[in-house]
């Protein structure tokens, strides 16, 4: 088993791939559109420039997760920019770290660029982010759940 991270501006022909996780992970029981995602990820795939970007974990070139760099995660909080956003890895691979090598990644990335604070936001997993050295720093209420809103200095 051969693990590896890749931005999609490497490889556009992941941008697919990310764009159908993120759709069914994060926005399936939204207003936004299928299409509307996968033009998204094209067009962050379509430019190097740091914000958007999206890494990919291959296992053996088999996609498995991303994670993301964004600005206006959440549209009112410009003040927590930059974002990490859009951790997933697919069922079949959790529980064996990918994750944790994900979010290291794109910390990795950041810290490369002089990003010196990441924020995130999440109903259901601090626990993991706190295991990568997270801290929660508030909690909101939207559409009746709760969220957390975390930071990480780098």
């Amino acid at each position: 088993m051969r693990l590896s991270v890749v931005r999609t501006s490497e490889r556009p022909d992941l941008a697919q791939q990310t764009g159908l996780w993120r759709w069914d992970a994060f926005y399936k029981t939204s207003q936004t559109s299928l299409a509307d995602v996968l033009a998204r990820d094209a067009a962050t795939a379509a430019t190097d420039d740091l914000m958007p970007a999206v890494l990919v974990l291959l296992e053996d070139q088999q996609p498995i997760g991303m994670v993301a760099i964004c600005l206006d995660d959440l549209d009112d909080r410009p003040e927590h920019n930059p974002w990490l956003a859009g951790l997933y890895v697919e069922p079949e691979h959790r529980g064996k770290g990918h994750a944790m090598r994900l979010i290291a990644e794109l910390e990795a990335l950041a810290r490369a660029a002089r990003i010196g604070r990441l924020s995130l936001y999440t109903a259901n997993a601090v626990g993991l982010y706190e295991k990568a050295g997270w801290t929660v720093t508030e909690t909101f209420e939207k559409k009746a759940r709760l969220y957390s809103i975390m930071q990480k200095h780098l």
